[in-house]
């Protein structure tokens, strides 16, 4: 009769050695851009060593925080199988630590992938053994179960079947099905091949980068002669503006300000490209400037300063400064009230 959450399979079909071995030194990231960036155990499943990871997998699906299934595996699984522990990522208490890692290491286990803690990280780092896990805590584990052995599992945010081939290095894991596993190998090779010659572009200045200006226009990029570098500030301050030499001013109130132009609003028209004269209010640091219109937007009239002393500069930036730090103040009397 079945007892489903506590069986164990003593069966799994494991690939061909050789086929297994053909991705061995291959870069994990190569392997991944082959299977369109899928099949890839996400970020917390972190390398404890520099051991790389290569083998079947042999699954085991534990209640967290404990490893009675898991010590279990460790007598059955065969000399080159990678334990891979479904511990549904809880960091509670450790499922594994040095003891039971020295024995696997004893019976020749390929390595172990646990969604789970670990703990003893010392010695293992030192350890020839290839270990995966989510976290560490000294917290020890619980020998009760329930679990199962040689069933699918979720690990790392991927299904992991029995005999699926676990390929890893210091980036992470990767999960192949072993009936893909012949033409990504083939793939995965032609990749490697292709990143070594980019090597050699980038090395003699050569690297063909044409590809990125291309994907851009075709998403509609927009290329603007606009420097965005400095820090800008929202007013309403009063602006007097002259035109030319003309000595009849124009009222206008700046609504934005940096030390590279500010932005006015008002109801007359400025010519696009013209120069003007501008006297800013006390607000703005009571200073006479000049500046080139170069954009409108119905009453708005987007202008850059021309050729701005040092002393100017540093009054501006002390204006946006300011006006900054009003806004901050008025954010942090809200939240108070």
């Amino acid at each position: 009769m079945s007892n489903v959450g506590l069986r164990i399979f003593t069966h799994s079909n494991r690939p061909p050695k050789t086929l297994i071995e053909g991705f061995a030194g291959i870069p994990v990231a190569n392997i991944a851009d082959n299977m369109n960036r899928m099949s890839c155990m996400d970020a917390k499943i972190r390398p404890i060593n520099e051991v790389p990871l290569l083998g079947p997998a042999f699954t085991v699906k534990a209640r967290p925080g404990d490893n009675l299934m898991l010590h279990r595996a460790l007598d059955l699984a065969e000399p080159g199988d990678i334990v891979v522990v479904d511990a549904q990522g809880d960091l509670t208490n450790a499922i594994m630590g040095e003891l039971m890692a020295l024995w696997a290491k004893q019976r020749g286990i390929g390595g172990f992938v646990i969604d789970g803690a670990i703990r003893d990280i010392g010695a293992l780092k030192k350890m020839d053994l290839a270990i995966y896990a989510a976290g560490v805590t000294p917290a020890g584990p619980y020998k009760d179960g329930p679990g199962e052995i040689n069933v699918p599992v979720a690990c790392g945010g991927v299904v992991v079947n029995p005999g699926d081939i676990l390929v890893g290095d210091e980036d992470g894991i990767v999960v192949i099905n072993p009936r893909d596993a012949a033409e990504l190998l083939e793939k995965s090779r032609a990749k490697s091949l292709t990143e070594m010659q980019t090597i050699e572009e980038i090395a003699n200045m050569s690297w063909d980068r044409t590809w990125v200006e291309k994907a851009l226009a075709e998403r509609g990029v927009a290329v603007e002669n606009d420097n965005r570098s400095f820090p800008r500030a929202d007013v309403n301050e009063p602006v007097t503006i002259l035109l030319g030499n003309s000595d009849h001013p124009m009222d206008a109130i700046a609504t934005n300000i940096s030390r590279e132009g500010i932005l006015l609003q008002l109801e007359s028209n400025l010519e696009l490209n013209s120069l003007i004269r501008l006297n800013l209010s006390n607000g703005l640091g009571n200073m006479n400037v000049v500046a080139k219109v170069i954009w409108q937007q119905n009453n708005n009239f987007g202008c850059n300063f021309v050729d701005l002393s040092e002393e100017l500069q540093t009054i501006l930036d002390r204006v946006v400064y300011f006006h900054l730090q009003r806004d901050v103040e008025q954010v942090n009397l809200l939240r108070i009230s």
